[in-house]
């Protein structure tokens, strides 16, 4: 009953986003074409004159002639994984007990503890982002035949999986905010704004290091390594909000 409740909170949300990210990603697989066409035609020569700039603009070239580099600089490391963080403070914001909620009496008196409750409702959370992170990154490899190219199972399977595990510490963030307020929007803007703050510290890191570079596979696109350091903090912190979001309704008087 818990696991059905919680999908019933957030099927709306869910539903949306998986929608609109498979849009997205179609949209990215159809537009191939036409870019591969416009940026073979441009030579960055002629567009700057700087010479740092130019070969950062013929790198991207080079990267966007094969299906693979496109697939990555315009997807993976392009609009997803900012969308996939939206997605998550969406699904993770909104107390479930909060006193104007209809369900919040009815939850409580559950013979089950509160504890068990925010745990269900993070469990369902973290599969629905896992269907959101996944779908939109294995239908890039299911289209990718109608444009004459092909992308590695594999590799989709690497990033999507690196952008989940990213996105899920934003899910966590969200949720452990929305045990504090009683409204959906505050936890979403606090989420958000944490999220700002990590790209604004990627920003001043080396090159490749930093959640928002592991969340896009930078160093597995280039080297073919996975940034563990990373991924391991975000799977580690993950699950240490829940528990305090957790212990916070649990301390809450209703």
């Amino acid at each position: 009953m818990l696991w059905y409740k919680s999908w019933l909170d957030t099927r709306a949300r869910f539903l949306l986003a998986l929608v609109v990210l498979l849009v997205f990603a179609c949209g990215t697989v159809i537009g191939f074409p036409k870019v591969r066409e416009l940026v073979t035609a441009v030579e960055p020569a002629a567009v700057t004159a700087d010479e740092s700039l130019r070969q950062e603009l013929e790198e991207q070239r080079e990267a966007i002639r094969t299906f693979r580099g496109y697939a990555w600089s315009q997807w993976f490391a392009g609009n997803f994984p900012t969308l996939l963080v939206l997605v998550a403070a969406m699904l993770g914001s909104g107390s479930p007990l909060r006193k104007s909620g209809s369900g919040a009496l009815f939850l409580l008196a559950l013979p089950v503890s509160r504890a068990r409750w925010i745990g269900t409702r993070a469990g369902v959370g973290v599969v629905e982002l896992f269907v959101v992170a996944l779908g939109p990154s294995l239908l890039l490899v299911a289209l990718a035949p109608f444009v004459g190219e092909q992308l590695q199972l594999s590799e989709a399977i690497v990033y999507g999986l690196s952008t989940f595990v990213g996105a899920s510490l934003f899910f966590s963030v969200a949720m452990f905010w929305s045990t504090l307020f009683n409204d959906v929007w505050w936890p979403l803007l606090f989420t958000c704004l944490v999220w700002i703050g990590t790209v604004a510290i990627g920003a001043v890191l080396p090159e490749g290091r930093g959640i928002f570079a592991a969340m896009m596979g930078e160093t597995y696109f280039h080297g073919g390594t996975l940034p563990w350091p990373e991924l391991l903090l975000c799977a580690a912190a993950a699950p240490a909000l829940v528990y305090a979001a957790a212990a916070n309704v649990a301390r809450r008087d209703f």
